[in-house]
């Protein structure tokens, strides 16, 4: 298992404009010449589009915020130009309590990087929120990388992101045992 860096997107930490998730009550554009309108819920939504006839698809104005975040995938087929990231908190922001079970990594949901600017890229001590999985469209990522995680600590966010999320391996690791044993103990040509 090697320490390097890995290469391409993935473990990359880039700065990337990410929108607030929204909450209700929602807002709508409605156009430059009409104030916004509002939604109080979900429930309130979908019924205006099944009673009212208002296009599912609608312009929400949510905030955003230029942040660090943690990608996760290279994309290399380009097949979609959304890329899956976590967003980071700073420690700073947590009370001291939670800063100590950060740093010694007794937060399941929060992976801790230190201050280490040559290898990470940021100025400030931060921790990579599992709870705080986005899609980043590749026009909102600022064009170069500011650091990295190495491939070990990519390994440990992904053990931590499967457990945190409850996906289930067993069919694929059940899949790729049985292929690798059929190519260990199949014909000889």
């Amino acid at each position: 298992m090697s320490d390097q860096p890995a290469t391409g997107l993935r473990g990359a930490i880039v700065w990337a404009i990410t929108p607030y998730v929204p909450e209700a009550p929602f807002r709508l554009w409605l156009g430059d010449r009409h104030p916004p309108g509002e939604v109080a819920d979900a429930k309130a939504f979908a019924q205006q589009v099944r009673r009212q006839g208002l296009d599912a698809e609608q312009t929400f104005l949510v905030k955003g915020k230029l942040r660090p975040v943690l990608l996760l995938q290279d994309r290399p087929r380009r097949a979609l130009r959304e890329i899956v990231a976590l967003r980071m908190v700073r420690l700073e922001t947590l009370p001291e309590a939670q800063q100590a079970s950060i740093r010694d990594q007794r937060e399941p949901s929060l992976f801790h990087l230190p201050v280490r600017a040559a290898k990470y890229g940021l100025s400030k001590e931060m921790a990579i929120d599992l709870n705080a999985l986005v899609r980043v469209h590749a026009s909102a990522i600022l064009p170069r990388a500011v650091g990295r995680l190495d491939d070990n600590e990519l390994r440990v966010v992904g053990q931590r992101l499967v457990e945190h999320l409850d996906i289930d391996l067993e069919p694929l690791l059940a899949r790729l045992v049985e292929e690798r044993l059929e190519a260990l103990t199949g014909p000889e040509e």
